[in-house]
């Protein structure tokens, strides 16, 4: 089947429910004007879903860009009053191009409430390194831990600075892929 488009160019208007264009098992082609294909997308967005082979997209001047996908996740941890310190949940950090993990001191009660950081980083998820300093948060402050080694799984580690004193700490893990 060709369709051949006026100069003032062709509007197609689907269903309610959306258009589905069925390619033949030869592929579809579509093939734009000199000046450029022009695809408009309702205010709800533009969905494309490509088979299950992959979509391949070939143009000598199409500049094809990624979504940005993002990870944000918060913890909280409170009542921590443990010296020795625990471990938050771990976060595999493959395929996340950037990351860091915020802390806030949230405890408002103890003026001693003092929380104790750092970021760790893993192989395996077993063997973990330590991949910075330790930070320490006094109550209402807030830090921010970065990994400086790229290791496939990441954490903080956290404890309390005095056992006398009650420690309520949200750890945020926020990242990005590229």
């Amino acid at each position: 089947m060709l369709v051949t488009a006026p100069a003032s160019g062709l509007s197609v208007t689907g269903p309610a429910n959306g258009l589905i264009v069925t390619a033949p098992a030869s592929g579809l082609s579509v093939t734009g004007p000199a000046n450029g294909l022009v695809v408009t997308a309702p205010a709800a967005g533009l969905s494309v879903t490509p088979p299950t082979g992959g979509l391949l997209i070939t143009s000598a001047g199409l500049s094809v860009v990624s979504a940005l996908a993002t990870t944000d996740v918060t913890e909280a941890k409170t009542g921590i009053v443990d010296i020795a310190g625990s471990p938050s949940n771990p976060y595999v950090v493959l395929g996340v191009a950037q990351y860091s993990f915020g802390l806030v001191n949230q405890s408002t009660s103890e003026p001693n409430a003092q929380a104790a950081a750092k970021l760790q980083v893993s192989p395996d998820a077993i063997n973990w390194f330590d991949n910075s300093s330790v930070v320490t948060l006094s109550p209402g402050s807030a830090d921010c831990l970065v990994a400086s080694v790229f290791l496939k799984y990441a954490r903080v580690y956290y404890s309390a600075v005095n056992a006398a004193s009650s420690v309520d700490l949200t750890i945020f893990f926020q990242g990005q892929t590229s």
